[in-house]
């Protein structure tokens, strides 16, 4: 294993990686250059299954504190992989956050197809938002926890450890990296086999029974309005699920757009939901100069409102406003399908869930219930 032998010399004189910027570079562009599969001879069972549990794990903020943490102790021996900023009560605390974003995050968006998640800023998430990776650090109990403890007792036990068993991390954690799904979407692997009506809506039946954060049911719905809308002058956009409106140019959980513009706004809800969750999507809507809005209600979602009477109030106003449930949209979409029209919603099922950054557990859980009902190979 020799792919850092070009770059790595004795630690620069005193220095701290955000003078490192260009070093670190090289490592990284080494790295993809002379990959390829390894199995790690070095490194602890403990360690090689606390790399796998976070790299491929779920938490993408860990993802990112892991790697870059590993890619700063690669470059210069003397920081120490816990920190995140430069005033860390830590020997060789470093500013963390700018190594990632001015050189991990772009260089994952060219050359890796954003494969640990394709955050722009992913130092300013919450779990990164303290002066080193701690125990102490406030992140939500149970798994996220456990998994905060994992990636501590795994940069503690590498801050004292010899130069090739911190680069032989680097290189497994990037290994790995290079494992996971990027952004670029393939076709799923279907069954040559007659997908009927009633075998997509039972699939969809037993699909949505999950959530996930409303993840489920905005990947169903947009998928379903892609159906209707891509391809004739207009174009769907399906945002994050929980942060529409996070950004100037949306304005719900799916947009339909007409060019540079919203006409179909679609509000989607998977929890609890009252009078001023509709009228804050509504006055987005109307911001954003758009006359109409599309209210989705997942399995989940339960409220006390007349959707009735709340429809009749916005009509006088002159604004359209239509609730439907998820399950109706699935039955009235379907029911008009042929066989080529029910492969390709799968499909853009599939490519809903990846551009709109869903958990890697929402993607597990597409693919294990298409398995399930024999639709995937």
């Amino acid at each position: 294993m020799n792919m850092f032998h070009r770059v790595l010399g004795a630690p620069v004189n005193g220095g701290r990686l955000m003078s490192n910027h260009k070093r670190a570079l090289e490592v990284l562009t080494i790295a993809l250059d002379e990959y390829e599969p390894f199995e790690p001879s070095v490194l602890t069972a403990e360690q090689r299954a606390a790399i796998r549990d976070i790299i491929l794990g779920d938490h993408k903020t860990f993802r990112y504190l892991l790697i870059t943490g590993l890619l700063g102790k690669v470059v210069d021996p003397s920081v120490h992989p816990r920190s995140i900023q430069a005033k860390a009560d830590l020997e060789g605390a470093y500013d963390a956050r700018s190594l990632c974003h001015n050189v991990w995050v772009p260089f994952e968006r060219e050359h890796l197809d954003c494969r640990l998640g394709g955050s722009n800023e992913p130092y300013l998430n919450k779990p990164a938002r303290f002066e080193a990776v701690d125990k102490n650090n406030a992140v939500r109990a149970g798994k996220d926890r456990k998994l905060l403890h994992t990636l501590y007792d795994l940069l503690e036990s590498l801050n004292d450890a010899s130069g090739e068993t911190v680069k032989e991390a680097f290189t497994y954690a990037f290994q790995l990296t290079m494992s996971r799904q990027g952004r670029t979407i393939t076709d799923l692997p279907l069954k040559s086999i007659s997908l009927s009506s009633s075998l997509l809506e039972a699939f969809f039946d037993d699909y949505l029974s999950q959530s996930f954060g409303g993840e489920i049911p905005v990947s169903v719905a947009g998928a379903i309005l892609g159906m209707r809308y891509n391809g004739k002058g207009e174009s769907v956009r399906i945002h994050p699920a929980n942060q529409a409106g996070s950004s100037s140019n949306e304005v719900g959980d799916i947009d339909v757009y007409s060019g540079d513009i919203v006409i179909l706004p679609v509000e989607v809800k998977d929890k609890p939901y009252l009078q001023s969750d509709v009228n804050h999507a509504v006055e987005k809507a109307k911001y954003a100069k758009c006359g109409r809005l599309l209210f989705v209600t997942g399995r989940q979602a339960t409220t006390s409102l007349s959707s009735t009477s709340v429809v009749a109030e916005n009509s006088n106003d002159g604004f359209d406003l239509a609730f439907i449930s998820i399950d109706e949209l699935v039955r009235a979409e379907c029911a008009l399908m042929n066989e080529t029209d029910r492969r390709q919603l799968l499909e853009l099922v599939n490519r809903a869930l990846t551009t709109m950054r869903s958990k890697d557990e929402a993607k597990r859980y597409f693919a294990s219930t298409l398995k399930r009902h024999g639709i995937m190979k």
